[in-house]
């Protein structure tokens, strides 16, 4: 290895020398080359320093850029289950993390409530049928002119307001999975001491705040239940990305804190409100979960979204080409083939940068770019200090 490096200092040493007079010649007859600055190799030289000249390519860059976001839940897969009538929990049949099918029994609840609410729909009911007969009996003394009309109007609204109020009753029954048809004979008839609380969907259990004997109001949360078959990420756009985003177009998926794999995901909407704090806009990507994954809401996401924006024909480098100086960028670019003395002259042009990827960089010439080039792929910086020995400049730049 230092045999290795002392041969290529000697090289470098012994070009700088040979090379000078070169550069003084050429600058003098060709008024371009007199605005940059080059160096003249042997293709053995530039394989003996392990710099590979390449042709540039003509396609767009393609990158990926990536936005965070955060897991929630559809509003149709998310459940937070109550009663809806207070009473004591006697029974619970789940456990946090439980999968649990819709219409699947959660708990039991006692409530005196709800035995107080069927007593009054038997009291409706009984009075709903004793005022359909008073109703028939008036309404046929009406007909033989034998009966008042005010009387009849008296029967009429009562037996309306008693329709009314079984109606009523029957919908809170109905609320409660209460069958209010099991109360048509008053005699026969069973008054329920519980309600069983029921899933309202399919998905998992993923916050049960209840213990045996607890008093539940209608406000009490009693589980959290998620369908986590479709999710989706709310992904925070900045205004410099904002056009990298539209709905119905699909973006990756990456679970960063998990080893879950990544899942491909559609844009199903963009807000129009641009966020005062964080300057962002929120586009929601929705996704299914991986086969197997446990993804729940609040669960860190990056959204890769494919950028592909390069302008069509650009010319385009690898990355590891670009040497940046003084906030400049630069390249060294030469004759794809070596002049009549067997070398090849390799300019440092000043370049700007356009779209960018992890391997490759648009790259444009301030005036155009030169015809039959082929651009260093590595080790610039080689021959930037093979440039500046050529110049009289310090390696080390002091």
């Amino acid at each position: 290895m230092n045999r290795f490096i002392s041969y290529i200092l000697f090289s470098l040493t012994a070009v700088a020398a040979a090379s000078c007079s070169g550069k003084q010649e050429t600058a003098a007859n060709d008024p371009e080359i007199r605005q940059v600055e080059f160096v003249e190799l042997t293709p053995q030289q530039l394989k003996t320093m392990e710099i590979q000249m390449i042709t540039p390519g003509t396609q767009p860059i393609v990158s990926n850029i990536y936005l965070n976001g955060k897991v929630t839940s559809l509003p149709n897969l998310s459940a937070s289950v109550s009663s809806n009538i207070e009473g004591k929990v006697e029974k619970v049949f789940v456990a946090k993390g439980s999968l649990v099918r819709k219409g699947q029994p959660l708990m039991v609840l006692s409530s005196m409530q709800l035995i107080e609410l069927q007593n009054e729909y038997l009291a409706a009911k009984s009075e709903v049928d004793f005022f359909a007969v008073e109703f028939k009996r008036q309404e046929e003394l009406l007909k033989n002119n034998v009966g008042a009309l005010a009387d009849f109007q008296v029967t009429e609204a009562k037996y309306n307001a008693a329709m009314s109020r079984e109606k009523a009753l029957r919908a809170k029954l109905q609320l409660l999975d209460i069958d209010a048809d099991q109360f048509k004979n008053p005699k026969t008839s069973v008054i329920a001491p519980s309600v069983t609380i029921k899933s309202p969907i399919d998905g998992y259990i993923t916050d049960l705040p209840v213990t045996v004997g607890m008093l539940a109001s209608v406000q009490t949360k009693l589980a959290e239940i998620v369908d986590n078959s479709q999710l989706y990420a709310e992904i925070f756009v900045y205004e410099k990305d904002l056009d990298l985003i539209s709905e119905g177009q699909e973006v990756e998926i990456d679970f960063i804190n998990n080893a879950f794999e990544n899942v491909m995901g559609k844009v199903m909407s963009i807000s129009r409100a641009i966020n005062t704090e964080t300057r962002a806009i929120t586009a929601f990507v929705q996704f299914a979960a991986p086969k197997g994954a446990l993804i729940l809401p609040g669960m860190n996401v990056r959204a890769v979204v494919l950028n592909k924006e390069g302008t069509k024909g650009a010319v385009t480098v690898p990355t590891s080409s670009l040497m940046k100086e003084d906030d400049q960028t630069y390249i060294f670019a030469g004759e794809n083939q070596p002049n009549p003395q067997g070398k090849l002259k390799i300019v440092k042009y000043k370049v700007e940068v356009g779209s960018t990827s992890d391997t490759l960089a648009e790259i444009i010439f301030p005036n155009g770019t030169p015809p039959n080039i082929v651009v260093a792929k590595s080790n610039v910086m080689v021959l930037e200090t093979q440039r500046r020995q050529m110049s009289g400049v310090n390696v080390g730049g002091e």
